[in-house]
């Protein structure tokens, strides 16, 4: 095999943003997406935190995306400094032992132990020397793909049998895997990163797929799980189950004033209306703090021919300011016996 390059100044400009820019981009994405799971754990789906992810990415794009690309293309220009005759025209023979470089004046054999890298990133093949310099070879050289991949994997099994370690392979961006970010989308993300971690083990054996989709399906379970919890363990989130208690306390006094009708008289707890059939709850979802404490029912009291009837509030604490009693808006409620709530 034969491989004959002219390489121009303008080839390793564009050589140094499309390595820049990709090198390392699945370890900066991921990054990228910890400041937003650790948000999605204090703040709701809302715009409110859209608004926030939006501004984060704003602030830490440049420090993930823009600073590695600044400081990776000034490395390879002073590797490109640093390389002997980087441009003009270069002949590239691979042997058992290593590859064999000429220009128009010298002759350079590389051996497989002096190879640090080789790849490819966009329109180019690379070679990273151990020495600090490197070689390209614009894909259009080779007489076809598969040449260029057989190109590198001569030198990759030449440069592991040289070390006896298997040279790393680097992540190469493909298009077809912007369909990672549909693994950003709550519950969506799941069933998408499922499907993306069948596809890169069983179809593409590609482990940025496999990545992608372990990473998608933790967002997912991330998300919902740190708002399941908090919503069970901190006051931000009671507010929410305060609306819950209201309608759910308003409902009971349908089954209370109904179990009236049918035994002519108020329950002596709240325990007697509860039927299997029935969907109204007897038990007030702002009485436990902590998601491993149980719930307790409503307190009712019941007094003649009247009963008391509320939930404890977000204190958790009952006969206090924030108690919520029945408020029956649409409906006669001189006729029904529940006790209004005292004025404090």
């Amino acid at each position: 095999m034969e491989i004959t390059t002219e390489v121009t100044e303008l080839d390793h400009n564009d050589f140094y943003r499309t390595y820049s820019l990709k090198r390392g981009w699945m370890l900066r994405a991921v990054l990228l997406l910890v400041p937003d799971l650790l948000l999605s754990a204090v703040i709701p789906i809302s715009s409110f935190y859209l608004a926030n992810v939006i501004l984060i990415g704003i602030i830490l794009v440049p420090f993930f995306f823009g600073l590695p690309y600044l400081l990776a293309k000034k490395r390879i220009r002073t590797i490109y400094e640093q390389t002997p005759s980087p441009n003009g025209r270069k002949t590239f023979r691979p042997f058992a032992s290593g590859i064999e470089v000429t220009d128009e004046t010298t002759t350079t054999f590389l051996r497989h132990e002096d190879l640090k890298q080789v790849g490819r990133t966009g329109d180019y093949v690379y070679i990273f020397t151990r020495f600090n310099g490197y070689y390209l070879l614009p894909i259009w050289c080779f007489s076809s793909e598969d040449q260029a991949a057989h190109f590198m994997s001569l030198a990759n099994s030449g440069m592991a049998q040289a070390t006896g370690k298997q040279p790393k392979t680097p992540l190469t961006f493909k298009p077809i895997y912007l369909l990672g970010l549909l693994c950003l989308i709550p519950a969506l993300g799941f069933i998408a990163g499922l499907v993306l971690l069948i596809l890169g083990i069983v179809h593409f054996k590609d482990r940025v797929f496999i990545i992608m989709g372990a990473i998608g399906m933790l967002i997912t379970i991330g998300i919902y799980g740190s708002l399941f919890y908090f919503s069970m363990n901190t006051d931000v989130f009671r507010s929410g189950f305060a609306d819950i208690a209201q309608t759910e306390v308003n409902d009971l006094v349908k089954n209370v004033e109904f179990y009236k009708l049918q035994n002519g008289n108020y329950p002596d707890s709240l325990q007697q209306i509860e039927t299997k059939d029935s969907f109204t709850s007897i038990y007030d979802p702002l009485s436990s703090k902590k998601l491993t404490d149980k719930q307790e029912p409503f307190h009712y009291t019941r007094k003649g021919n009247r009963y008391l009837l509320f939930s404890v509030g977000q204190d958790g604490k009952a006969n206090t300011a924030d108690d919520i009693y029945p408020n029956l808006t649409n409906a006669d409620t001189s006729k029904l016996g529940f006790i209004r709530k005292p004025e404090r």
